[in-house]
């Protein structure tokens, strides 16, 4: 954060005006204001007083920090979402290099920012070569953190890449990863929970529990459609089916977003080659991209309150359609002109 807007935010808070600080400084109330819009400095012999009056230390004043607090960071993600959503992806992750070169030692900031922009990424129409090279950018982000003396963020960079380096094929770098992270067989969320209802409040404990309930029966979900790919892989189609149908009714019983449970039906039909079943599935499934998941719907996610994907169901149907159109296993329905019809709807919207 920029000095003028360390002297704006703060005086804010404090609820002083700028004729305040003017008064209490000895100087007029424009030159306040000419600090607070970044057009000129304060005198160096103002600063100490200037420190005093908006209850700073002299390191915080020039922006001398290391880190950024938890509030500031979460502050942070959310402006890249809009101005991803609203200006376009290779925006947010100006943004986000800027903040990063400024703040180059903070590990939660990097690790919020990859994490977050490599969401936005799956659901951002950028070209195939923007979309490598921002992929690479995200990467050496994750890199840089997965050091970090907090476990947490140094256990979920450590995940991530392994994950990444596994769908690029790199199963060297993903095994070296993956060794590297530890054996948990035990789930402490239910201690965790306890002791965060005795200490804090019931409200709290149902929003911490209803986050690791999504994060599980999203992972749930996972493995069923591996599953689901494994069993076409053999050729067992019958198999793939009744997973399909597990997977069908899990959603249902977790309050999961709808598109999830056209996906297991559409790797099948992809896998056998129907044509007029795998057009009909991706017409289903681009419709479904624009119904927003309204998770307060469900009486598991009572924290819940915003429909997840409402801002970016257009971004989503857009990355879909580009899978469709180069992706493999899609080519056998390329030139089939009811596909073309159905994408070019939602192309233009």
């Amino acid at each position: 954060m920029k000095m003028y807007e360390q002297i704006r935010n703060h005086r804010k808070t404090l609820g002083l005006t700028q004729e305040q600080v003017a008064a209490y400084l000895g100087i007029s109330a424009p030159a306040v204001n000419k600090w607070e819009k970044g057009n000129t400095y304060p005198d160096v012999t103002l600063l100490p007083a200037l420190a005093r009056l908006l209850k700073m230390d002299m390191n915080e004043l020039f922006s001398f920090r290391e880190e950024l607090t938890e509030f500031e960071i979460g502050q942070f993600a959310n402006d890249i979402v809009a101005l991803a959503t609203e200006q376009g992806f290779n925006v947010a992750l100006q943004q986000a290099s800027e903040k990063i070169q400024e703040y180059p030692h903070c590990t939660s900031l990097i690790f919020m920012v990859a994490t977050t922009l490599d969401g936005m990424l799956a659901l951002s129409a950028v070209s195939d070569e923007d979309k490598e090279n921002y992929k690479q950018t995200i990467l050496e982000w994750l890199e840089r953190v997965y050091n970090s003396s907090d476990d947490k963020i140094k256990y979920s960079a450590t995940y991530l890449l392994a994950a990444k380096y596994l769908q690029a094929e790199d199963y060297k770098k993903a095994s070296m990863f993956l060794d590297e992270l530890p054996d948990v067989p035990m789930d402490k969320t239910i201690l965790q929970a306890k002791v965060l209802l005795h200490e804090k409040d019931n409200k709290s404990t149902v929003a911490f529990l209803e986050n690791h309930l999504l994060q599980k029966a999203a992972n749930l979900q996972n493995y069923l459609y591996l599953l689901i790919e494994l069993a076409l892989q053999s050729g067992n189609y019958q198999k793939a089916e009744k997973i399909a149908a597990i997977t069908d009714q899990t959603c249902s019983l977790f309050g999961l977003w709808h598109y999830g449970k056209i996906v297991p039906h559409l790797l099948i039909a992809l896998a056998q080659k129907d044509e007029e079943k795998s057009i009909s599935l991706i017409w289903q499934a681009l419709e479904a991209s624009q119904d927003p998941w309204d998770m307060s719907d469900c009486p598991l996610y009572e924290s819940y309150s915003q429909k997840t994907f409402e801002r970016i169901g257009n971004s989503f149907s857009k990355s879909f359609i580009s899978e469709i159109r180069q992706q493999e296993e899609y080519a056998f329905l390329r030139d089939n002109q009811k596909l073309e019809e159905i994408l070019a709807k939602f192309e233009e919207k």
